[in-house]
């Protein structure tokens, strides 16, 4: 139920966008905007529905379309591995997560017990879309202080559908960063990191804009103590900031309207802030606890002009009107061995969350008097509420090759700024509405898995069925007439009730020597129990097929992905 990606050894084409390394672990699949904007869904559940952490902090992208989801600002070969949980397994991590967890994790520190010099390079290309990446990553070491250095440059054409039509999809992306750390002793020390990304000019087919520029900026510090002696046995801390700075545009990459009042651009800023501190305590041997806190704080400010206006910096209308997003949440997670084959996993999680507007604002959801007026009073008000998660699970190893588990877990997914605060006006009518009065999702999920291996014949397998039951579900609908005063034809959201359930299964067998076959199918379905209707944007039956030969030095191989 957990997949792991090893970027430096697993993947021999490093992708434009580290999501698409994700889609050969079974339940991942992703919607694409470019190749720079690939959205992850993990079990049919997307967006802030996954909690995607790259090397232990968030970052938030700068397009409420989504043209930057947090996987495109991961540089896949400078992680170490990436590690996906479906479904909710921890409550270490955020709030929400109710369709999973995403770790891109780098283990700098340990690699520093290493002393001297070591890294490594890679260049890759592909055909369809032509272009390709050069990267290096370095790290220097004396056993105690390190630093360790990557860089990569990225470059992709336009792509080719399956009809030969080419796809606007071309993007330039330029990434690095450094990390300066001390090792105190082998499970104590600090760290200190940047990371920069630069994508330039990318081309998005499905949108109305393109996207000139897409910078972001991170920086985190972290601490951590694993030897400590008396009630408290270890201690970490992170913290961390992200800047987002985004440009769209429907002119400079694009053929542009004919007259310049049409032209439109839409420059947006998002900052993502938080900590977290999580203290670990063993009472017994068999028993082992993390609990802390953490917090979060997102700002996001987004805005539509024209450039050739006589106002070119007076917005026409606010896509996020100076959003302001904060929680703050206090957990506990304990993990208790019954027996050798039985284990326990319990936590809880309680989190105090708000958000707002700037309601000054000219032009924005809370003030566009093409905006209903029951809608501004609502995005006028704060929207505060108290989310509480927890989850159990079960594992029990049936013989030594089969182990079974089962888990049970309650997750609350707050609405994000999209959903309760865009806007996109003009003249003659809205086109795209948030809705302030969106209550947060709650998940209600039980997953039940097997997972056996035998030795004899070389075969390991892994099968999992889930169920989740979702009060107030966001729908992302066309308004049809919901609310009065806005075009039927609209993009609006709305809580409806849901149920999503599906399977995953996936084999591999060592047939001969050196030879490896393996494969996977996972399936998902998603229904609108409110209005008896299919919830759209939901992954069909898809799966993969591979073969490989695999020596000490050397491997070779092809797969299939359907």
């Amino acid at each position: 139920n957990i997949g792991a990606v090893i970027p430096a050894e697993q993947n021999a084409r490093m992708p434009m966008d580290a999501a698409e390394a994700l889609l050969e672990i079974p339940g991942v699949s992703a919607s694409r905007m470019s190749q720079h904007g690939v959205d992850v869904l993990v079990r049919g559940q997307s967006a802030t529905q996954l909690n995607v952490l790259l090397d232990g902090g968030y970052i938030h992208g700068g397009c409420p379309n989504r043209m930057d989801p947090p996987t495109s600002f991961a540089l896949l070969p400078s992680f170490d591995r990436v590690v996906v949980k479906k479904g909710v397994q921890s409550v270490l991590y955020g709030l929400g997560g109710s369709g999973g967890t995403i770790l891109f994790e780098r283990d700098t520190a340990n690699k520093a017990a290493q002393e001297g010099v070591q890294g490594s390079a890679g260049i890759s290309g592909t055909s369809n879309g032509a272009g390709g990446m050069a990267y290096a990553d370095g790290l220097l070491s004396n056993g105690s202080a390190y630093m360790r250095a990557y860089g990569a440059y990225q470059d992709a054409d336009s792509y080719d559908d399956g009809e030969g039509r080419t796809v606007p999809s071309a993007s330039t992306k330029t990434s690095g960063g450094a990390a300066l750390g001390y090792r105190l002793d082998a499970q104590s020390g600090l760290e200190l990191n940047v990371d920069l990304v630069r994508a330039d000019n990318t081309l998005y087919a499905g949108a109305d804009m393109d996207s000139p520029k897409d910078d972001m900026n991170t920086y985190r510090f972290k601490f951590w103590d694993q030897k400590i002696e008396g009630a408290v046995s270890g201690i970490k801390f992170e913290a961390w900031r992200s800047d987002v700075d985004h440009l769209m545009d429907n002119y400079s990459l694009r053929v542009p309207p004919a007259s310049k009042n049409m032209y439109r651009s839409a420059p947006s800023e998002v900052t993502t802030q938080g900590m977290r501190l999580i203290l670990s305590s063993m009472p017994q041997a068999a028993l082992k606890l993390n609990y802390g806190l953490d917090y979060q704080d997102v700002s996001r400010q987004g805005s539509v002009v024209n450039p050739y206006s006589a106002t070119p910096t007076t917005a026409l209308f606010w896509l996020w009107p100076n959003a302001e997003f904060s929680s703050m949440g206090a957990f506990a997670e304990g993990e208790y061995s019954v027996s050798a084959i039985q284990r326990i996993k319990a936590g809880l999680r309680v989190d105090s969350v708000s958000s707002s507007v700037d309601g000054s604002l000219k032009g924005s959801i809370a003030t566009n008097p093409m905006v209903p007026l029951s809608v501004r009073q609502a995005a006028l008000a704060d929207q505060d509420n108290t989310a509480v998660g927890g989850l159990l699970r079960y594992e029990h190893d049936l013989d030594k090759d089969l182990t079974a588990f089962a888990g049970l877990s309650r997750s609350v997914r707050q609405p994000d700024a999209t959903e309760r605060y865009v806007l996109k006006a003009s003249p003659t009518g809205i086109a795209w509405l948030g809705n302030p009065s969106l209550d947060p999702e709650t998940h209600h999920q039980i997953d039940l898995g097997l997972s056996g291996k035998s030795k004899a014949t070389h075969v390991q397998w892994d099968a999992v069925l889930f169920y989740d039951k979702v009060s107030d579900y966001v729908l992302r609908d066309t308004n049809r007439g919901a609310i009065a005063g806005v075009s039927p034809t609209a993009t609006i959201y709305r809580n409806v009730d849901a149920t999503l359930w599906g399977g995953e299964f996936s084999a591999q067998w060592m047939f001969t020597k050196g030879w490896l076959t393996y494969g996977s199918l996972a399936y998902v379905q998603a229904k609108n129990t409110t209005d008896d209707r299919h919830i759209a944007q939901i992954p069909p039956l898809n799966g993969r097929v591979g073969l490989e030969y695999m020596r000490s030095d050397w491997s070779a191989g092809g797969r299939v992905r359907f």
